[in-house]
């Protein structure tokens, strides 16, 4: 298989997050145990470690994440599909906008983190990129489907009983704010060229499936939750299924943040959906020139859960509509039935070889006539994207830790090396004081000169002069001055 192994079942879905451990006696007896030093260190790691702890129901991460690390970690990511296109040959990139960089590639995923479909422009590039060369796909799936909010349904039987409640008042709570959000963004059904998007469903859970691709998925685990439903776009029954916005404008109730697609620069261009980007006769010439399509996996109803479109403006290329994420995103993958799914999908668009997986937001997708930039390898920017980010922030902790250790007030005790007591140039100071109490310049003068000659074995300086001691007589060993002598010039430190 593609995809990850399933060892999931009713009870074997697993706790997300962990509860802090009680660490006060535990700081009590490291303090008494292994000194102040090994307590900071302690600390430090404690604290690093509890940054990784969740509780059961955080807030909701970014939706259809693509890039690293929130691919991986992130319940609504695309990590695991991501792995599934690698598992298959295929080599997945993250490009931020439609641009020539895309000319290489096989298969693009649109990842929609808004209810809205992609924009007039946008689709019109796609449709174009698909023209260029033969077995290209195009890969859409909506936004109905939560997988986070899939995940903690079935884990809240896990919980202790005193936190249910709590845990379900939090899930009817992601679930209102889902229900604003789409109505903000999609107030009605429409028509967007490529689908039609149905919200007159009611909301269920589809177990039972046919079509092609229904081999294998009914005793399969796991249910497919189905609300908005992308139905094929060529159809009679939609040409008198129009909004109110085209049917009586002034009364029709558009999304309230509805954004302009605006030019940015003269090579740059966003596009976003808007309620308006067709007309009456724009409406039906769309749906009577749209793609064809085949029905590849549908719900025992007849529901379309996944359908290809092929026309004669992208020959030998096509279009996948899947109907939300479930296949898709990282923790519905736990399910057998979404696992099968999603393989036969890469499967379908096999042979390919390089995969594009490119997320948008409500601000709509770029388009640029100019060839997007790698960001990863821009200056010093490239440190903070991963994988080198990880390598770099776990690097300054260390750096940072290593500080804390070596620093004078936290680092271990030396001792320092001792001064010799018999080297001369620690006394000069007491030696030249001697030397002026005794107010004789020749003697002076002879043990400057002495010092250079025996210590040094150097020739005497110039600034000393030493004909005062060539032309002084010499001190005698007489007994009637031995005494005086001795008194007034003490033994030259450097004779033996």
């Amino acid at each position: 298989m593609i995809g990850p192994h399933n060892n999931a079942t009713k009870k074997g879905w697993s706790r997300i997050g962990r509860r802090p451990v009680e660490s006060g006696p535990v700081i009590r007896n490291l303090r008494c145990t292994l000194g102040p030093r090994m307590v900071f260190l302690f600390v430090i790691w404690a604290t690093l470690s509890c940054a990784g702890c969740s509780s059961w129901l955080p807030e909701m991460d970014r939706f259809g994440a693509v890039d690293s690390p929130d691919h991986n970690r992130s319940l609504n990511g695309l990590g695991v599909h991501r792995k599934m296109w690698e598992r298959a040959g295929a080599k997945c990139l993250t490009p931020q906008k439609l641009s020539p960089r895309l000319d290489d590639m096989d298969v693009i995923v649109l990842v929609g983190q808004t209810f809205a479909p992609p924009g007039k422009q946008a689709r019109q590039w796609c449709e174009e990129w698909l023209a260029e060369s033969k077995g290209r796909t195009v890969v859409y799936f909506g936004r109905d489907f939560n997988a986070e909010r899939y995940y903690r349904l079935r884990t809240l039987d896990d919980l202790p009983e005193e936190d249910q409640l709590r845990g379900r008042e939090q899930l009817a709570k992601v679930d209102a704010h889902e229900l604003v959000r789409r109505i903000q963004e999609l107030s009605e059904s429409t028509f967007c060229g490529w689908f039609f998007l149905d919200l007159q469903d009611s909301e269920r859970d589809v177990t039972r499936f046919k079509g092609p691709w229904s081999e294998g998925l009914q005793q399969a685990h796991g249910s497919w939750p189905i609300n908005i439903v992308l139905k094929p776009p060529r159809a009679k029954n939609w040409s008198g299924r129009k909004p109110s916005w085209l049917t009586a404008p002034s009364n029709g109730l558009k999304p309230v943040n509805s954004v302009q697609a605006d030019t940015e620069e003269s090579l740059v261009v966003r596009s976003t959906w808007e309620p308006d980007e067709l007309t009456n006769e724009e409406w039906d010439e769309a749906v009577d020139k749209a793609a064809r399509a085949q029905i590849l996996l549908a719900a025992a109803d007849g529901t379309p859960l996944i359908f290809a479109l092929t026309d004669a403006k992208f020959p030998g290329s096509q279009i996948l509509v899947v109907a939300n994420g479930a296949p898709l995103l990282n923790a519905s993958l736990v399910d057998e039935l979404h696992q099968r799914v999603g393989e036969r999908i890469i499967e379908h668009c096999l042979p390919a070889k390089r995969v594009a997986l490119l997320a948008y937001d409500a601000q709509g997708l770029l388009i640029s006539k100019s060839t997007e930039v790698d960001a990863r390898g821009i200056g010093l920017e490239m440190f903070t994207i991963w994988p080198i980010s990880a390598i770099t922030i776990s690097a300054t902790l260390l750096g940072v830790i290593i500080c804390a250790v070596l620093a004078p007030i936290l680092g271990r005790p030396q001792s320092l090396r001792s001064p010799s007591v018999t080297d001369f140039g620690m006394h000069v100071e007491a030696v030249g004081q001697m030397l002026f109490r005794t107010r004789d310049v020749v003697y002076a003068t002879r043990v400057i000169r002495d010092y250079f000659l025996k210590v040094r074995g150097e020739s005497p300086p110039d600034w000393l002069d030493t004909s005062l001691v060539e032309t002084a007589p010499a001190p005698t060993n007489a007994t009637s001055g031995h005494n005086e002598s001795k008194q007034q010039h003490p033994q030259s430190p450097t004779s033996s």
